[in-house]
């Protein structure tokens, strides 16, 4: 069924078709029910094509996301935070197309960002930012960012209280008792790194407890990372009597670097990451660990995007979701999984 058949069935015109397909509030009620009587009963869906045309739009969205080696899809967070982003583009009505950037691309970027089939863009971590938020930001494109970057602030974002959830987990150890805390952090180049950071010492100095230096070690998000530093911490006998990790990934490795090493968690080596993955309960002990709720960080990065495309709102939003502690068994508190 073409759009000129439902205009003929409902005994309206073309343009109050799609005006009502639109959701264009200049049309009367009676006519309204008219045309949505006839889409319901014949099914209608109109074409990607013709849409387009009648708003001048596209219906696409680019998600630019950071290449990172085995983090590009391997780790567990970028699944769900992609899925939040495809479900709600769905829901909405359209069409995602997905491209992981890395510094090496700067000319394929930069074509990227003025591709002018996209009605706008989300922009996934500060990596991704760095490399194309200038262009979009000159070109005036609809823009959302997943991650804090105050540098863009006139940008709309989403991300968590990444600093609340550090103070959370570093809470947990001191309230467990825990004197002696190590941290394994992410990147110091990133906001979300330094914010968790502040966090956890923020938790350990009201408790009165200094972080050692010997104790600290940024890694990159990877299970590897993890891995490698807890290994070097066993092999020089600095091994602190509790852990944070960053990232549930960070933490995995950790877990598989104390086994081999012979620590016994929680009992030797309390353990916490962040991120609540879906594979941290079923870790051995199973992980306690910071939620932070990625899915519905897509999600709520997708509405604000497509709300600024529709309605055409100059105004900035900043969307903080909250983090929320997840206790199981590998901290040492008494927790069935």
């Amino acid at each position: 069924m073409t759009i000129d058949q439902v205009a003929e069935l409902a005994y309206v015109s073309r343009s109050v078709v799609s005006r009502v397909l639109n959701d264009h509030p200049n049309v009367s009620e009676e006519a309204r029910e008219r045309v949505m009587r006839v889409i319901e009963e014949h099914d209608y869906r109109p074409s990607s094509v013709a849409r387009s045309l009648a708003t001048d739009r596209s219906f696409e969205i680019s998600v630019l996301t950071p290449r990172r080696g085995d983090e590009s899809l391997a780790n567990g967070y970028w699944p769900l935070l992609y899925s939040g982003l495809f479900e709600r583009c769905l829901e909405r009505g359209y069409f995602v197309s997905l491209s992981m950037v890395s510094d090496r691309m700067e000319d394929e970027i930069e074509d990227r960002a003025r591709d002018s089939r996209f009605d706008g863009y989300v922009l996934v971590t500060t990596e991704v930012t760095d490399l194309v938020a200038s262009t979009l930001e000159a070109d005036g494109a609809p823009t959302v960012l997943i991650g804090q970057d105050t540098s863009w602030d006139a940008f709309s974002s989403v991300d968590i209280d990444n600093e609340q959830g550090g103070y959370e987990a570093g809470r947990h150890l001191c309230d467990l008792g825990y004197e002696e805390i190590g941290l394994i952090l992410g990147s110091r180049a990133l906001e979300e790194s330094a914010h968790r950071r502040q966090g956890v010492e923020r938790a350990l100095s009201e408790a009165g407890i200094a972080v050692s230096d010997r104790h600290v070690a940024e890694g990159d998000y990877s299970q590897e990372s993890g891995h490698s530093i807890v290994r070097a911490w066993a092999e020089q006998g600095r091994m602190p009597r509790a852990l944070f990790c960053a990232s549930d990934t960070m933490a995995m490795g950790a877990l598989l670097a104390l086994n081999e090493a012979g620590y016994a968690v929680p009992d030797e080596v309390a353990l916490v990451g962040f991120d609540d993955l879906p594979a941290a309960q079923y870790t051995i002990p199973p992980l306690t660990t910071v939620r932070q709720p990625v899915y519905e960080k897509g999600q709520a990065a997708i509405d604000l995007l497509i709300d600024h495309i529709e309605n055409a709102e100059p105004n900035p939003e900043h969307t903080e979701l909250e983090p929320e502690l997840v206790v199981r068994q590998s901290c040492g508190a008494r927790q069935n999984p």
